[in-house]
């Protein structure tokens, strides 16, 4: 695979020393505000955009809801990311589904498909998108919310097939949901790579412990690397804080993922 960089327009002329084949840019709200910044972006690797999870009053940014004034105004803030990333010439631009709730309810996936319809037409063929998959639980405002969409497999195809669309493959995001329900890992990462277009790496622990230091948590690296090893696609560390001190945490997951042969 290849070594992706997460960087923010404000931290990446100190991370590029890493020598990344790619730069995935995470956006927030007031990025897509005040985008003078992208003028200044210089690098010569692909580029791939993460669009915002949330709205800068922390509400959660829901491209599945059922709510027509909530998918409408996320809807607007992707298409913002898509004329961004068109403007950038980035390849990609990662879009969460929505779905996250304070409880458990089922979610239809109707919504999310007629979003991404529209999100595919306005941005034709300047951008592609990828939908990431989701835990069983989301971190939010200090709780644990339910995701409530695009975390089970079979689910994830369904969409998959109905968007046409390939997916961002979080692999801790996978493992949480699993050390949830009980699914097996292997077999979910194993389901899931053949649609994959990007990956996104981190260790992980428990019901919702994401973010963690390569070789930090409950992955069996072994067994991922045996799944992945004829993929050449960009795997991104996400590290928590792994941006601070010129980003050692990321440069400490590319050591680890390297000396394991991913890289």
């Amino acid at each position: 695979m290849k070594f992706g960089l997460k960087v923010h327009h404000t931290d990446i002329d100190q991370l590029l020393y890493l020598e990344p084949d790619a730069v995935e840019f995470a956006l927030f709200p007031g990025d897509l505000d005040h985008r003078e910044w992208a003028d200044h972006v210089v690098t010569k690797v692909p580029i791939i955009v993460h669009a915002p999870e949330k709205y800068s009053n922390g509400v959660i940014l829901d491209a599945g809801s059922i709510d027509e004034v909530q998918r409408a105004s996320a809807l607007e803030t992707l298409k913002s990311t898509i004329d961004l990333a068109a403007y950038l010439k980035a390849e990609y631009v990662i879009i969460h589904p929505g779905g996250v709730f304070r409880d458990r309810r089922h979610t239809p996936a109707k919504s999310l498909v007629n979003t991404i319809a529209a999100l595919k037409s306005y941005a034709s063929n300047r951008v592609e998108l990828l939908l990431e998959n989701m835990p069983y639980y989301y971190r939010t405002r200090g709780e644990l919310w339910h995701s409530c969409l695009f975390n089970r497999p079979q689910d994830i195809i369904n969409i998959l097939n109905q968007t046409e669309l390939h997916m961002c493959l979080d692999i801790c995001h996978a493992k949480l949901f699993c050390n949830v329900t009980g699914l097996s890992f292997r077999q979910v990462i194993k389901t899931l790579l053949p649609y994959a277009q990007h990956i996104h790496v981190s260790d992980a622990a428990g019901e919702a412990g994401e973010g963690l230091q390569i070789c930090e948590g409950g992955i069996d690296w072994g067994q991922l690397l045996e799944l992945t090893k004829d993929y050449n696609l960009i795997a991104v560390p996400e590290i928590d804080n792994g941006f601070i001190d010129k980003g050692k945490g990321f440069r400490i997951a590319l050591e680890r993922l390297s000396q394991m042969g991913f890289y």
